[in-house]
């Protein structure tokens, strides 16, 4: 006991204490800045909207930021995507990173109908008895290509049959950037996706990352 007491008295014991000390509530204050900071950059994603990237051959890219969930805030956040996570036989707790691309595809296209005539048998009556007797059948069609779709028609008696085809390619980067560059180093680096369709005629909705957390 009065080894204990004398070692207490110490003046180095004291200042490793201190220094100790002050080491975990530094480091405490760090995490709790860093939560903060994360649960305000994610904030600011829920209010974000798409923004639209011109890239080098003149297309369109679009932009967003990437939010950073543990796995409780995304179950309890997007639930459905969860279940579709569930349903894709993924352990929740293997998952580093899920994205999720709403789109549409529209074009107009004007292509000329053709006439086109058919022979069809049919069996009818005649001198000699049944007889297999020629017919026409008489329809228009219609046929578009392209590097994205391929759009094929046949109208007959009031009847409309189209076969559509439709080719596309996606292309995702997640990237980390300076949030303030004119800070230079000295700013946080934040995520962002950038996503971009071959298809010119790909309108995103909305494109979204999560980042999971352990």
């Amino acid at each position: 006991m009065k080894l204990i007491l004398t070692t207490l008295k110490s003046p180095l014991i004291w200042r490793i204490m201190i220094s100790v000390t002050v080491f975990l509530l530094l480091r405490e204050l760090k995490a709790m800045h860093k939560e903060m900071g994360r649960m305000s950059h994610n904030q600011s994603l829920f209010n974000q909207e798409q923004e639209q990237v011109l890239l080098s051959n003149g297309k369109i890219a679009s932009q967003t930021g990437v939010l950073e969930l543990k796995q409780k805030e995304l179950a309890e956040l997007f639930p459905e995507l969860r279940k579709e996570i569930g349903m894709m036989k993924v352990k929740m707790g293997n998952v580093s990173a899920v994205s999720t691309v709403s789109f549409e595809q529209q074009k107009e296209i004007i292509a000329q109908l053709r006439d086109s005539v058919s022979w069809v048998s049919q069996t009818g009556t005649g001198i000699a008895g049944s007889e297999p007797v020629k017919d026409t059948l008489r329809y228009n069609v219609f046929s578009y290509h392209d590097e994205f779709y391929d759009v094929s028609g046949i109208a007959h008696e009031g009847q409309q049959l189209v076969n559509i085809i439709s080719r596309d390619s996606m292309t995702q980067v997640v990237y980390s950037k300076r949030k303030n560059p004119w800070l230079w180093i000295f700013s946080p680096k934040v995520l962002e996706q950038r996503v971009y369709f071959k298809n010119p005629n790909a309108h995103i909705h909305y494109s979204r990352t999560i980042n999971i957390q352990r």
